[in-house]
C-alpha cells in the first residue's frame, strides 16, 4: 500500500498527520468504503495516528476544526488545570444545546438527559453530556451512553474529562457507560485513560460516505 503521498500534512515529531477529504473524491462512489479505514490502519501500523478532515466540515465548522487541530498539535491558547474548575449539573437545555453548537464538531442532538459543565472563573469551558440510547438501542435507567464532551474553542481543560466523568458517576450511580468515538479525530486514548475498554469497531454509512467509529465501555461495580 502506498499512502505517502495522500497526506495533507504530515508532523513526523508528533507522529500525527491530517488528510483532507474533499466530499465527490472521497465519496463511496470513487473510493473503496474501506479506504480511509485501512489507511488508518496503516499508519497505526507505524506508530502514526491520521487526522481525516472532511470539506463539509471544513467549509461549515470551520473555527471548531481549527480548534481542534491546534488542540491536536498542542498550540491550544488556553490550557486550564481542572483542579481549578467547578463541575455543575447543566439543567438548562437551551445552554447545552448552543455550546455544544458551538464548540463540537457532530453539534446538538435531540435525546440530551443529562449534562455537565466545567466552570472556570464562572466561564463554561467545558461540557459532557449523557443518554439512555446505544446507537439506536434504548438502554436500562442505569445505563448510559457518554454522548458528546468538548472544550470551547481555544480552551484546553487538562484533567476535564476525568473531573466531570467522576462527578456523573458518584451522582448518577451508572452500571455501565458506553460511548462511540470517531476515528476521524480518535483512536480511543481518553477513553483508555477515563478508565474505558475498545469494544469493537462500527461503520456508519451516509449517503456519500462510510465513516468509522470505536466503540468503547466502562464496566462499574454497585
Amino acid at each position: 500500500l502506498e499512502f505517502r503521498r495522500v497526506l495533507f500534512r504530515s508532523l513526523p515529531e508528533l507522529k500525527l498527520g491530517f488528510e483532507f477529504n474533499g466530499l465527490y473524491w472521497h465519496s463511496d462512489e470513487y473510493k473503496d468504503k474501506n479506504d480511509h479505514l485501512n489507511k488508518l490502519n496503516y499508519f497505526g501500523s507505524k506508530g502514526i495516528r491520521i487526522v481525516n478532515i472532511w470539506e463539509d466540515d471544513w467549509d461549515y465548522k470551520n473555527d471548531i476544526i481549527k480548534s481542534m487541530i491546534k488542540n491536536q498539535v498542542n498550540k491550544t491558547e488556553n490550557r486550564i488545570g481542572a483542579r481549578k474548575c467547578k463541575v455543575k449539573e447543566i439543567l438548562d437545555n437551551k445552554l447545552t444545546r448552543e455550546f455544544l453548537n458551538n464548540n463540537h464538531i457532530q453539534g446538538d442532538y435531540p435525546n440530551i438527559n443529562k449534562s455537565f459543565g466545567l466552570y472556570y472563573n464562572d466561564e463554561l469551558i467545558s461540557i459532557m453530556t449523557f443518554d439512555h440510547f446505544e446507537g439506536r438501542k434504548k438502554m436500562s435507567d442505569d445505563e448510559w451512553n457518554l454522548s458528546r464532551f468538548c472544550n470551547k474553542l481555544g480552551f484546553s481543560a487538562v484533567g476535564g474529562a476525568s473531573k466531570l466523568l467522576k462527578y456523573f458517576i458518584e451522582a448518577y450511580k451508572p452500571s455501565r457507560i458506553v460511548s462511540y468515538a470517531d476515528k476521524d479525530w480518535s483512536q480511543g486514548n481518553l477513553y483508555e485513560k477515563l478508565g474505558f475498554k475498545k469494544v469493537r469497531s462500527e461503520e456508519h454509512t451516509s449517503e456519500l460516505q462510510s465513516r468509522q467509529y470505536l466503540v468503547c465501555r466502562l464496566l462499574l461495580e454497585k
